[in-house]
């Protein structure tokens, strides 16, 4: 699933083909949007484009008389960009078609796309439970309003791995970067939120923004400049003699058994019950369990592996005679 970097780039490139152009064609094939648009056709040709921004993994655009888009790309959906004035043929995976003089804007694969009427934040629902966004367009990471959420009474029981998932609490995270932010603050992934320290607190407020920002500049690359060199160069933290690139962007995420960067340990991944948020994406919704691959040090981050050996189911007393029997015929 695309998280908050990668859909903050699909966000900065429509905004920089699409905005202060006029809308010439917009199509949808999602329900609702079809449905609103067969029933006002003549509502968008004409009007500009006035901004594009994303909110942690939606973006939304608004044009000119308060009107506008909503998208989720879910774990396939993708926008492309064409020049204006192509010829695209229409895919059958296309869901929307945003077209302007300049440029012409396609989402692929993504089952949610929506038209609203009014200020976004009152009209989405799915927005205005979000928590702070990882990638802030002004001013930095609010980690104030990130702290109080976290610290809420609902959420001190809860293991810190799981809560990074909540779209409530932050906005923007998903499975890589949670395991790469919790690889870098050291922590415990099963740890509860009410069991981390006021250091371990501080780490993850500092680390969620870094994280976030290094892996939207670096188009998915989480590690820093001098572990991703380390990374591309030394096939022993790779599997097998050919390094690919893709295998040399995250600390820990999907580098099972592979040696830890920091202390050589060998990666572990274990499965982390999350629940569903209310934001419509594959992660939360309350009372729907689910499990998640979590990546991990178990060195680095004081894990108890412990914990993780299954127990051995006691013999059922059918079992039990039919050893004692097949002992008795032998004899």
């Amino acid at each position: 699933m695309p998280e908050g970097p990668e859909v903050r780039r699909y966000a900065v490139q429509l905004a920089n083909a699409l905005e202060n152009q006029p809308v010439t064609h917009l199509s949808a094939r999602t329900r609702d949007a079809k449905a609103f648009l067969s029933e006002h056709p003549d509502l968008f040709p004409g009007r500009i484009i006035e901004r594009i921004r994303s909110h942690g993994k939606h973006l939304f655009g608004v044009f000119e008389g308060e009107i506008g888009f909503h998208s989720h790309l879910m774990m396939w959906g993708r926008w492309s960009v064409y020049g204006g004035g192509e010829t695209i043929e229409i895919d059958r995976r296309e869901r929307a078609r945003i077209e302007t003089p300049a440029a012409i804007a396609i989402l692929l694969s993504a089952p949610v796309f929506e038209i609203f009427q009014g200020e976004p934040y009152q009209k989405i629902e799915n927005l205005r439970t979000l928590g702070p966004d990882i990638l802030p367009y002004d001013g930095p990471f609010d980690a104030a309003l990130w702290r109080k959420r976290l610290l809420s009474e609902e959420n001190l029981e809860r293991e810190i791995g799981a809560v990074l998932l909540d779209q409530r609490i932050s906005a923007g995270i998903g499975n890589y970067l949670r395991a790469d932010i919790l690889f870098f603050c050291r922590i415990d992934p099963y740890k509860r939120v009410g069991e981390l320290s006021s250091a371990e607190l501080a780490a993850l407020s500092e680390e969620i923004p870094r994280v976030a920002r290094r892996a939207f500049e670096g188009e998915g690359v989480s590690v820093p400049p001098a572990l991703r060199e380390r990374l591309l160069s030394d096939t022993s933290l790779s599997y097998g003699a050919q390094i690919r690139e893709y295998g040399a962007r995250h600390a820990v995420f999907r580098r099972t058994n592979l040696p830890c960067l920091v202390c050589e340990t060998p990666v572990k991944q274990k499965k982390q019950v999350v629940y569903r948020t209310p934001d419509g994406d594959d992660e939360n919704e309350p009372g729907d369990e689910r499990a998640r691959i979590i990546y991990f040090c178990p060195n680095c981050q004081n894990v108890d592996m412990a914990r993780f050996e299954r127990v051995k189911k006691p013999r059922s007393k059918r079992a039990a005679i039919g050893e004692r029997e097949a002992s008795a015929s032998e004899a």
